[in-house]
């Protein structure tokens, strides 16, 4: 073998060797931390760099990122920090008052930038965020325009899709639901119950124009196709409005695109990423996401030979 082959060849099986040790030295930390009477559930996987924080759906918790987790941190390196909003999961809710506008989206980022906080992560970070997290990431970013350094959305909520004749329809059916019901769960009932308010508040919160955004949206997603049509009207309204932000379809995924297509998820979050990093930092990671590419596509191969 050539010298400059056997260089080439070194460097290639190190590079994948390293990313595969790095996998198995991931250290994970489970805490509850106290926010303000009431305790919020983080799971974070260490790393070094910039965090990146993930928003998940309604209702959603820390398990719904499984899949995805793992990949990205031996890809990037970065610290990967998700948790559960107030009473979900295992983070705790806020019991002392029960005014449903105590109870809100506000309330709940608050709880989060509190943590955050106290965990040493209110500096510098990435935002990926999937469905109802979409409104969440759009509030912290809008509160930390300066230190939100990046976004992907993944069939994230834009508030342009939520018309107030879905809303007040949606409200009016929630109510008259937990009119009959005896036991009320109180987490999804402050969650369903304040849409108007988070609504109105959406509208006048536009996601930072400075924060560079990846927008991917689902193929197969309502089963309407009037409101399936505004979904993706809104996403491309949302992307068009400035130059920094990318949209992508992507096809064949229900809501759930990180689970119906996990690479494509994987490499949207790790090129905004690199996006954030210098030249050094940026090539090395692109090299450990060739590695992972090419498991990951024949990993994403088998699973579709396994449904059949």
């Amino acid at each position: 073998m050539h010298p400059s082959d056997m260089k080439k060849y070194l460097f290639t099986t190190l590079a994948f060797g390293g990313l595969l040790a790095n996998s198995g030295r991931c250290q994970s930390i489970d805490t509850l931390i106290d926010v303000g009477g009431y305790r919020l559930y983080f799971h974070i996987i260490k790393g070094k760099g910039m965090p990146i924080l993930f928003e998940g759906g309604a209702g959603a918790d820390v398990t719904v990122w499984d899949s995805i987790l793992k990949p990205i941190a031996d890809v990037t390196h970065a610290t990967l920090i998700t948790y559960d909003r107030p009473g979900f999961g295992k983070s705790e809710l806020d019991t002392s008052n029960h005014d449903l506008d105590k109870h809100g989206i506000v309330q709940g980022i608050e709880g989060l930038e509190t943590g955050l906080k106290k965990l040493g992560y209110d500096g510098n970070i990435m935002l990926v965020a999937h469905s109802f997290g979409g409104f969440c990431a759009t509030l912290y970013a809008a509160r930390h325009p300066a230190t939100v350094k990046a976004a992907v959305l993944i069939d994230a909520n834009h508030v342009c899709w939520f018309q107030d004749a879905y809303v007040d329809s949606v409200t009016n059916l929630r109510k008259k639901a937990y009119a009959t019901k005896e036991n009320i769960e109180l987490p999804g009932y402050y969650m369903g119950l304040n849409l108007r308010n988070t609504v109105e508040l959406m509208r006048r919160t536009p996601f930072p124009a400075s924060v560079p955004v990846i927008d991917l949206v689902s193929e197969i997603n309502f089963p309407d196709s009037v409101s399936a049509a505004r979904w993706r009207v809104c996403h491309r309204q949302f992307v068009q409005a400035q130059p920094n932000r990318q949209g992508i379809t992507a096809y064949g995924c229900g809501h759930f695109i990180f689970r119906d297509n996990p690479p494509l998820a994987i490499s949207a979050i790790v090129k905004a990423y690199v996006g954030t990093l210098g030249r050094d930092r940026g090539d090395e990671t692109m090299k450990r996401f060739l590695s992972y590419s090419l498991e990951g596509a024949n990993d994403e191969k088998r699973r579709e030979v396994g449904k059949k």
